[in-house]
């Protein structure tokens, strides 16, 4: 059978596969790609797990389907199987018949598609089912910073990459530093589509402000969040410390406490309430409601907090950048394209909310220094997170596949 390949003068048909149903930063960049597309030259359908993400796509008239759980395999630094994680990875085996049938469902309902695009390597049994179903390119869009490879999970990884993906798009200069090099993946920056602001800087706020931007979980930093405005207090600084985001999923009340007995549990609100509460914190933290209006959010912001375990830049600082806010990041080796220490911001080591509350104190104390930092931040993010220009990089990969395909080439 022969390979599909785009004809000129028609848009190229991609169908996206998502495995998160929360609205977080991956899908967030997934959805301003695809609306950053010049106009006619793609054609998007989404395959995804039901809840948010599908219905913020339907909002926005993106062709979506919904399944019930899309299986991953977890090499990442962070989140990469060993002890009681192991059980992690039955529900990724219950997720396979989902999977499978979610890809069939898509192909019955859009037919052939002229490129697969998986949005995390993760999805590594997407990855190698999507390649034999439509039998065309599959791009992989590398998210995560990964373990390094090393033994049969390494190689397992680099297999079904070599084997099946056309081409790897890494979202950052760290990201594809954990790549094996043999793996040639390009680095295109995520395109944001936020308004420029000017730098929170040159009018300071009522209230000095700190905001952390997505998900309410435990390996975004949120409880050392807490903690470092606890230790903030304590030196007498009257500063604002704001949450902006939800949990990251429904309740569930057996199934939570199993996970928290397990300590594979990331839901944190609660936790965060109690602790805020025997902190007295009351007046000094605060929980802002979910929404997908950045502009409502950043300019309230003096500073933002990224306190991540994660050890890499994340979405939230370069969308603060664009409106001049400086960040602190939980980053022990930044590199140039994200984050430049004491350039465009602050790193601090993660997991150590002491070293987070004197970076937080230092640019409470320091407005000039503060406006300098969101003034660099905000011509770093324009210089590599323009939302067009970054969209028309990867459709040049998307034509690089197809064009490779067509003359006979091997993924």
């Amino acid at each position: 059978m022969s390979l599909p390949q785009a004809c000129p003068g028609r848009p190229v048909a991609v169908l996206y596969v998502h495995h998160a149903a929360p609205f977080g930063g991956a899908s967030r960049s997934l959805l301003e790609m695809i609306q950053s597309f010049p106009a006619g030259a793609v054609l998007p359908r989404v395959l995804t797990r039901r809840g948010q993400f599908r219905e913020i796509l339907e909002s926005a008239g993106v062709a979506v389907l919904g399944c019930g759980g899309v299986s991953q395999f977890d090499n990442t630094r962070y989140s990469h199987y060993r002890g009681w994680r192991w059980l992690v990875l039955l529900r990724e085996l219950a997720y396979l018949p989902s999977t499978l049938a979610g890809l069939l469902a898509a192909r019955r309902k859009w037919g052939r598609v002229d490129i697969v695009h998986i949005n995390d390597l993760t999805l590594l049994p997407a990855i190698w089912l999507a390649r034999r179903l439509f039998n065309c390119p599959v791009i992989v869009h590398v998210r995560s910073v990964q373990q390094p490879l090393l033994g049969w999970r390494g190689r397992l990884v680099c297999s079904v990459l070599r084997n099946n993906a056309a081409r790897l798009i890494a979202i950052d200069e760290t990201v594809r530093a954990s790549l094996d090099p043999s793996l040639d993946a390009v680095v295109i920056h995520n395109g944001l589509r936020v308004p420029r602001g000017e730098p929170s800087g040159v009018e300071p706020h009522e209230r000095f402000t700190v905001g952390m931007v997505g998900g309410l979980s435990r390996a975004k930093g949120c409880l050392e969040f807490v903690e470092a405005a606890a230790l903030c207090r304590e030196q007498g600084a009257d500063i604002r410390f704001a949450f902006v985001g939800q949990s990251m999923r429904r309740r569930a009340p057996l199934r939570d406490f199993l996970l928290r007995r397990l300590g594979l549990s990331q839901e944190v609100e609660e936790e965060l309430k109690a602790r805020i509460a025997a902190l007295s914190l009351e007046d000094a933290v605060e929980f802002w409601p979910f929404t997908t209006d950045l502009a409502s959010v950043y300019p309230r912001f003096d500073v933002l907090c990224f306190p991540s375990h994660f050890d890499a830049p994340g979405r939230p600082i370069f969308e603060a950048a664009l409106f001049g806010v400086p960040s602190i990041a939980a980053v022990t080796q930044p590199m140039s394209d994200t984050l430049i220490d004491g350039v465009t911001g602050l790193a601090v080591p993660p997991r150590q909310p002491r070293r987070l509350a004197e970076a937080i104190l230092a640019l409470h104390a320091d407005p000039q220094k503060r406006a300098e930092l969101g003034r660099n931040a905000a011509q770093l993010a324009q210089a590599h997170f323009d939302a067009g220009g970054n969209a028309l990089k990867v459709l040049a990969v998307y034509r690089e596949a197809l064009a490779a395909a067509a003359a006979g080439a091997r993924p």
